[in-house]
């Protein structure tokens, strides 16, 4: 099992699981290589988080979106406008893993940016039944590779990023695996801002679970 680590440009990326001591949280990060990519922020409300433009330009869905939301026992998070969809349809659906099943890659040609997808159940210092998945194109056709914890163990987490290349040579990535967590929820978000390249970082949040909303998130940006 690998520890934190990130490419030189991981585009967007997630992580869903629990510290050493057990408490359960949800890391994003942002990173961009043009000007309107780099300039957005992480806005956090009691029980959403948005990225928004703050060029003052035209947004788009493809960079602002609806982050993160979360209920009083459960929450998704992910890269795109899935994130509301997946939200307004939780009462139809509310296996996660078979609602990614509906995902496609983002339309951005050429590059066809994954879609990356997570959440869980929140039981006061557990997550049960946490999902992380992704749809990424394959050929024409889109793959969906995910990984399900019925239960995920302290000191773990599931985690992807939508890219593993550089800035100048785009990999498209979203394939799920579970790491080390060997610190506690609160240094994950310095830790992830750390491994960023200085260019290319935009925003990294870290929020606790264990509590009823987002506004005690760690933000740097």
């Amino acid at each position: 099992m690998t520890t934190w680590k990130s490419p030189e440009y991981p585009g967007r990326g997630l992580a869903v699981g629990r510290d050493t001591d057990g408490v359960p949280f949800f890391a994003y990060w942002l990173t961009g290589r043009s000007p309107a990519s780099k300039s957005r922020e992480l806005v956090v409300q009691q029980r959403e988080i948005i990225v928004r433009d703050v060029s003052g330009t035209a947004t788009d869905d493809l960079r602002h979106y609806t982050a993160a939301t979360r209920g009083d026992d459960w929450f998704i998070v992910g890269n795109g406008t899935q994130v509301s969809e997946l939200t307004a349809g939780r009462g139809q659906q509310p296996d996660l893993q078979l609602a990614l099943r509906q995902l496609t890659y983002e339309p951005d040609p050429p590059i066809r940016t994954p879609r990356i997808t997570a959440g869980a159940t929140i039981n006061g210092t557990e997550l049960t039944d946490a999902v992380i998945g992704s749809a990424i194109p394959y050929g024409e056709l889109t793959a969906q590779p995910s990984l399900y914890a019925a239960r995920l163990a302290p000191g773990t987490a599931i985690t992807t990023t939508t890219y593993s290349g550089t800035a100048a040579d785009v990999t498209t990535n979203g394939h799920p695996e579970l790491i080390a967590v060997p610190l506690p929820w609160s240094a994950i978000t310095d830790t992830i801002w750390q491994s960023l390249h200085p260019d290319l970082r935009v925003a990294a949040i870290t929020v606790r679970l264990d509590t009823p909303d987002f506004t005690g998130a760690i933000l740097q940006s």
